[in-house]
């Protein structure tokens, strides 16, 4: 097909059947085109997934841009800034007893997961050790 006019044929404007006898040599056979569009369709995303990736970029966007007006309030108003720190602080000392048992929760999990990668990395290390050994003494 003409690439340069899209796959459209130059004289009538409509979408062109069949390229030239040029192109047919320059694209090779008919199955390797349905091959090659097979292998491109396999590989491009679904739909779902394309809208995925825009909601999620529209809503990014729309929290950025309302973080930008909220900030540029805090910044020229002290008083709303003075009460948002005021309104933190209260709800800290609120809830401080449940923010130190999360924190020291959180570094439990975090120390055991450490040691069970440690472990894994251990039992990997001894395996490709033994099968060093093996391949050694066969060898």
């Amino acid at each position: 097909m003409n690439q340069t006019h899209g796959g459209m044929d130059p004289e009538t404007g409509r979408r062109a059947e069949h390229g030239t006898a040029a192109e047919a040599g320059l694209a090779g056979s008919a199955v390797t085109d349905t091959e090659e569009k097979r292998s491109l369709l396999r590989h491009m995303p679904s739909a779902e997934t394309l809208a995925k990736g825009v909601a999620t970029g529209v809503a990014v966007s729309t929290i950025t841009q309302t973080g930008r007006k909220v900030m540029s309030v805090l910044v020229r108003n002290p008083v709303v800034m003075f009460g948002v720190g005021f309104a933190a602080g209260y709800f800290v000392h609120k809830y401080r007893k449940e923010i130190i048992a999360a924190a020291s929760n959180a570094a439990d999990q975090s120390k055991d997961f450490v040691l069970r990668q440690k472990e894994s990395l251990e039992d990997l290390l001894a395996e490709s050790k033994d099968e060093a050994d093996e391949a050694g003494n066969a060898g």
